[in-house]
Formats: structure tokens, sequence, C-alpha cells
């Protein structure tokens, strides 16, 4: 009977790994997928962002006012593409077993002109070198005595 005992122990736990392998594996597969679909929603806000930059430079160009009609599908578009990547996010960060990150608000948009300052010039720091010498004890010497 000893023998039967310890088969149900090792089949038990080869089941219990296969199950962790099994869970293991959906995690990363989920993993996998958020991080894909991040990468297809970075893609959209950079091709929005390029339409939004031709249109802006088209009415600078005309010398005519922008747009908002124009604009603002696009400006909308990004806006959802960069919270769908933020709930992505925070579904791989939960997959992984971790809190959730928050959700940043971004509901107004307030663009301000901050005027450049100059960095005060800093004295390069050089690091000071300090040489060590070797000192390795010499061998005796034989007496050929």
């Amino acid at each position: 009977m000893a023998f039967s005992d310890n088969f149900e122990t090792i089949r038990g736990f080869a089941a219990n790994a296969a199950q962790s392998a099994a869970g293991k594996t959906k995690k990363f597969a989920a993993i996998a997928k958020a991080n894909f679909n991040i990468l297809a929603e970075e893609e959209k806000v950079k091709k929005a962002q390029l339409e939004l930059g031709k249109v802006y430079y088209k009415n600078f160009i005309s010398g005519e006012d922008t747009d908002l009609a124009e604009c603002l599908p696009l400006c909308e578009k990004i806006t959802e593409s960069l919270k769908l990547i933020e709930s992505l996010k925070a579904e791989i960060e939960q997959a992984r077993g971790g809190a959730a990150p928050e959700a940043p608000v971004q509901d107004d948009f307030n663009i301000e002109e901050v005027p450049a300052e100059e960095a005060p010039a800093e004295e390069p720091v050089i690091p000071e070198i300090v040489v060590v010498e070797d000192e390795t004890p010499e061998a005796p010497e034989e007496s050929s005595e």
C-alpha cells in the first residue's frame, strides 16, 4: 500500500504543477495581448498627432485660424487612445499581481507658455584620482648555504 500512497502523492504534485503552469501561461498570454494592444494604440496616437500637425500647419501656412471642427475629432481620438493605454497598463499591473495604478484624470487641458530659463553655468566636477601603490610583500630570498 505504500507504493500506491506515494504514487497518489506524486500524481497530486504533478496535477498541481500542471494547473500552476496553465495559470501562468494564461497570465503571460493576457499580458502579451495587453502589450500588443498598447503598441497598437500608441501607433494610433502617433498617426492622429501627425494628422493634427498637418491640419495645424496647413492653416498656419494659409494664414487662417485653426478650425476646431477639424482638430477636435483628432484630439478626441488621441485622448481616447491615451485613456485606453492607461487602462491596459492597469490590467497588466493587475495581472502581474500588483495593485492597479490610479489612472490620471485628464478633464481639462490648459496649456501655458513657460519662459525658457537659462541654466546656471556649473563648474564641471572632476573626480579626484587616488593612486594606490601595490604593497604586496616580497617573497623571502632563499639562502644558498
